[in-house]
């Protein structure tokens, strides 16, 4: 049955709802594992955060009865998924614990315009030009965030920039993954990608002893970020993408927020006006995309 004005009204203020607090918990979470890496090499906070993040989506599965779909999490497709996960996820964290928060967040908010282009390259869509000068602007705007050529700027901005590149390329390659395999199971491959790859660079590495205030960022971190993921999900089931995605971009403004409470770092008027620009472009193409 197709969905009453009122009908689509409630699920859009649903997803919105979602969407919103999805973002509050996925900065709080940022905030928190880039607390606990101070003095702490980069894979062992991101392993230890695995661990409890996996913890929770092994319940999960439990919780769901899906353990007899289990063996799809070693399908070919569903490890290629994991593996590009886990570039992501190492570039993005390790940049955010060199870079302000808000920086890496704003360039985190290009991944939008990487999947457009990478949807021409690799999934043969046609797209207007209007959408492609959107792209350019957006991207151009990132120049105005990360200032090549200042003494703010350094290779953790380009390394933030892969890692969103990767994330992008991830999300492509998501559609590659049978629809027959729960999501659930293909976060349970990916959580235990990051886990085990966190905890092998660590035994490496060496062991740092970290305090009881590390641990508990780390179990807080994880706690949040699965928090995150399930109203990422309510959002998207309930609303419509075009209407609820754009409250993603309300991440900017929290992520300058606590940023400047945490640590003191606040965006000059020529971030902000790229930032701006990143959000703006991005909101024309969830619009247009939906047209």
């Amino acid at each position: 049955m197709e969905e009453s004005p009122e009908d689509r009204r409630r699920g859009n203020l649903h997803g919105a709802l979602a969407m919103l607090g999805a973002i509050a918990l996925f900065i709080v979470n940022d905030a928190m594992i880039k607390l606990a890496s101070e003095g702490v090499p980069a894979a062992q906070t991101i392993g230890v955060r695995g661990v409890f993040a996996t913890i929770w989506v092994v319940m999960a599965v439990t919780a769901a009865g899906l353990w007899h779909q289990a063996h799809h999490a070693l399908d070919p497709r569903t490890m290629g998924r994991a593996v590009l996960d886990v570039g992501s996820t190492f570039t993005y964290l390790i940049a955010l614990f060199h870079m302000p928060l808000a920086l890496a967040v704003a360039i985190g908010q290009t991944a939008p315009l990487m999947i457009l282009a990478l949807g021409v390259v690799f999934l043969r869509e046609v797209v207007p030009w209007q959408r492609w000068v959107a792209v350019v602007v957006g991207f151009a705007a990132v120049l105005l965030v990360a200032r090549p050529g200042t003494d703010g700027f350094s290779a953790w901005v380009l390394l933030s920039l892969l890692g969103t590149l990767l994330s992008a390329v991830r999300d492509i390659y998501t559609r590659v993954v049978p629809a027959r395999v729960p999501s659930l199971i293909i976060t349970l491959a990916t959580a235990t990608a990051v886990t085990v790859t966190g905890v092998v660079l660590t035994a490496i590495q060496g062991w740092v002893a970290m305090s009881a205030q590390q641990w508990a960022l780390l179990f807080g971190a994880s706690v949040f970020l699965a928090g995150a993921y399930h109203l990422m999900i309510v959002a998207m089931r309930h609303g419509e993408v075009s209407f609820v995605g754009g409250f993603r971009y309300a991440s900017l403004p929290a992520a300058a927020l606590v940023g400047f409470v945490v640590w003191g770092d606040l965006p000059d008027l020529v971030a902000v006006a790229g930032m701006g620009v990143i959000v703006g472009a991005g909101l024309y193409l969830f619009r247009s995309g939906r047209q």
